[in-house]
């Protein structure tokens, strides 16, 4: 049977989307996952503008998460470590690996307003050194497994207090 005359460049093409086309899962591993919800709660990643989290919703390293008023948020990381973000909250996942096998190991978490609580996982059990919390005002190294942290308004850097106009939700029309 004679062969389709573009088939070869069928295929050719084929080949150079699936190479060209860019994947967060093929660029990294997720650092963890959305676990709950509760009100407002969105991820802003590099140039692309501010998206709603769902349970389910995979979280990277560099992304920025917030929660609206009243709002709440539950993650779980690949790590085993749990956060519970509370309402008016702002947390970039500064840097996370977990490669235990190769010796990987980093967790580095900054929370720049609102408030935090964590459980900590395998990173910390396995290497203490490598895990931190930072705030404007202070850099946190995690040896224990449970902690608390609320950062009072007023505090966040000049890049912090602009991203926060950035990233406020814009009313709804005919709303007041």
């Amino acid at each position: 049977m004679p062969r389709h005359p573009y088939s070869k460049y069928h295929f050719i093409c084929c080949v150079l989307c699936a190479l060209l086309l860019p994947s967060q899962a093929l660029a990294q591993d997720p650092a963890g996952s959305v676990k709950n919800v509760t009100g407002e709660a969105q991820v802003i990643r590099a140039g692309a503008a501010p998206t709603p989290l769902k349970p389910g919703d995979r979280v990277f390293e560099k992304d920025v998460l917030t929660t609206g008023k009243g709002a709440s948020l539950g993650l779980v990381l690949r790590d085993n470590s749990t956060l519970a973000l509370g309402p008016g909250s702002r947390l970039v996942v500064e840097r996370f690996l977990f490669e235990p096998e190769k010796g990987g190991l980093a967790q580095v978490l900054r929370l720049s307003r609102g408030s935090m609580a964590a459980v900590s996982g395998e990173i910390v059990k396995l290497n203490p050194e490598v895990a931190k919390v930072e705030t404007p005002l202070y850099s946190i190294g995690i040896r224990g497994t449970h902690f608390l942290l609320n950062m009072e308004p007023g505090h966040e850097t000049a890049e912090e207090k602009a991203q926060a106009v950035a990233d406020a939700p814009t009313p709804k029309e005919g709303a007041k």
